[in-house]
């Protein structure tokens, strides 16, 4: 059986590089609030490990979603389980091995999707997409600074900037310089670099809108698993995406860029991940992207990051595919309320707004995809119009 867990301290606990990492409190919360949420993407037969109990909660969506009449709700597994994370760690390997389960990757499979990670990936996939001739795209690559000198030059240089540490994603891990460096800044970066070995630099560019590409790698081969427009807030820290199907996004690219030359970049990335990726790594990724303006014209910024895990660009795109009518519209976001009771009488003002579903998929309405109480700080909603 199919075991998902939702481990979202992914990216801290891949830094780190250590089988026993204790996550912040935050995370953990995070964890809690959010166990449920494989429900919406798991495949076949599965079970969801969380230590909530959530099966009223899960009774009631059966009677909606037929697609859940073979996934339960489970607070243990063994040793014949096929443990599913949100990303594969050294962390979350330890803690899979301790409850008895034999169907584990090897250490150093752990340790060569850490090093794909890595952030030089994103470069080296920047580099591979060089020999596309696209008038829009944009191919500069960041800049690897080893030193605190070689910081405060880049810094000098472009007093406008984004820094980013080697082993980080979701907004974790991303300083932005708005004038020059502060002290703050200075010392965040320098013990970056300490602990990881570098900092990426870049400058700091005037995006219009995200997006990502998602894909799948299975059996040593990469496919295109679709698209994801998401926001952010203004730290870079993901909020939400739009729900709409591949062909509804696409056109929405079309004012700034032609869908062929969008379908080039995505068939130039799956040669990069069949070469560098696919052979080492099953299960599905994604590579974030931009479009920004400069000097009056559009360009694309084919690969800001890649991660090698489940993303919540992907949580959006596979609930798309999978609970709601296709053509319909809506937004998928995630919010926290520091107030647990505040946060569960706006989820009440919100479900006002009737679900309407048929046939197990969702017409239009409000729906939270985490069950909120009076202990929730952490919410995923989605509403379609």
């Amino acid at each position: 059986m199919r075991v998902y867990i939702y481990n979202p301290d992914h990216d801290l606990a891949l830094a780190s590089d250590s089988d026993h990492f204790d996550a912040p409190d935050s995370a953990k919360m995070f964890a809690q609030d959010f166990s449920v949420l494989p429900l919406w993407y798991a495949e076949g037969n599965a079970s969801i490990y969380t230590q909530g109990f959530h099966k009223e909660w899960l009774t009631s969506l059966q009677q909606l979603f037929p697609q859940f009449k073979n996934i339960d709700f489970v607070a243990s597994f063994g040793q014949n389980d096929f443990v599913m994370p949100w990303g594969w760690n050294k962390t979350i390997r330890k803690f899979a091995e301790k409850k008895g389960c034999f169907n584990l990757p090897a250490i150093e499979n752990i340790n060569c999707i850490r090093e794909l990670q890595h952030r030089r990936l994103s470069v080296e996939a920047t580099e591979f997409l060089s020999s596309l001739e696209n008038e829009h795209l944009f191919l500069a690559r960041p800049a690897s600074l080893l030193t605190v000198d070689e910081i405060e030059c880049f810094a000098e240089k472009h007093p406008y900037a984004i820094f980013k540490a080697p082993w980080s994603g979701s907004g974790k891990g991303i300083v932005r310089s708005l004038g020059g460096l502060s002290e703050n800044l200075h010392n965040r970066l320098k013990n970056i670099a300490k602990k990881q070995g570098c900092v990426l630099g870049e400058p700091l560019y005037d995006v219009t809108q995200d997006f990502a590409m998602e894909f799948l790698c299975e059996k040593e081969t990469t496919s295109f698993a679709g698209y994801s427009w998401f926001f952010t807030n203004e730290h870079g820290v993901y909020q939400g995406n739009l729900l709409a199907n591949d062909e509804q996004i696409a056109e929405k690219f079309s004012q700034w860029i032609s869908v062929e030359e969008l379908e080039r970049i995505k068939q130039r990335l799956i040669d990069f991940l069949n070469k560098k990726v696919a052979k080492y790594y099953n299960g599905y990724l994604g590579v974030d992207m931009f479009i920004f303006q400069q000097e009056n014209q559009f360009h694309v910024h084919p690969c800001v990051e890649i991660n090698l895990r489940m993303t919540m660009g992907l949580v959006a795109r596979l609930f798309y595919d999978k609970f709601v009518e296709n053509g319909k519209t809506g937004t998928y976001f995630v919010d926290y309320n520091n107030s647990s009771e505040d946060l569960f009488l706006d989820t009440k003002k919100r479900s006002e707004n009737e679900l309407v579903v048929k046939k197990g998929r969702i017409q239009k309405g409000f729906l939270t995809l985490n069950p909120i109480n009076e202990t929730t700080h952490y919410r995923a909603r989605i509403e379609i119009t």
